[in-house]
C-alpha cells in the first residue's frame, strides 16, 4: 500500500475514532475529505474494488456520525 492511501485512511480514522471528540462538523469534515482523497486514489489507479468498498463505507460513516451513535 501506497504511503499516502495510509495517509487519507488516517484521515478518515481521526474524523471516526472516539478517544479525542470533534464537534460534528469537524468529524463531518474530516471524513469527507478523507473519502474523497480514497475515492480520487482508487480512480487514479483503478483501484475498483476499493471504490466500491469507499462508497459503502462512507454512507454508513455519514449517517453514524449524523445520528450520533
Amino acid at each position: 500500500m501506497e504511503f499516502i492511501l495510509f495517509i487519507y485512511f488516517a484521515i478518515v480514522f481521526l474524523g471516526l475514532q472516539g478517544l479525542f471528540l470533534f464537534e460534528k462538523h469537524t468529524s463531518l469534515a474530516m471524513v469527507m475529505i478523507g473519502n474523497f482523497l480514497i475515492v480520487y486514489h482508487s480512480l487514479d489507479h483503478a483501484m475498483w474494488d476499493l471504490l466500491i468498498l469507499t462508497i459503502m463505507m462512507t454512507i454508513a460513516q455519514l449517517t453514524r456520525i449524523w445520528r450520533g451513535v
